[in-house]
């Protein structure tokens, strides 16, 4: 990750952990469109979140809705 990414991402965590108390491992709620974008573009989603977010993850997803 470029180095000023990485500064931003950790400006932000630090934000949020301060003021809304969010601690690891983060829940990241996942929803089909996402996962398929990160599918279409070979992005390993277990592997890459954690190395961005600087800790543990969780990854949480949607319920998909099957219409008959």
């Amino acid at each position: 990750m470029k180095i000023t990414r990485q500064k931003h991402a950790k400006k932000h965590l630090g934000f949020f952990r301060n003021n809304f108390g969010v601690r690891e491992p983060y829940q990241i709620l996942l929803d089909g469109t996402f996962c398929q974008a990160a599918l279409r573009g070979r992005i390993q989603l277990r592997e890459q979140l954690p190395r961005y977010l600087m800790g543990e993850t969780q990854l949480c997803t949607t319920r998909t809705r099957i219409y008959l």
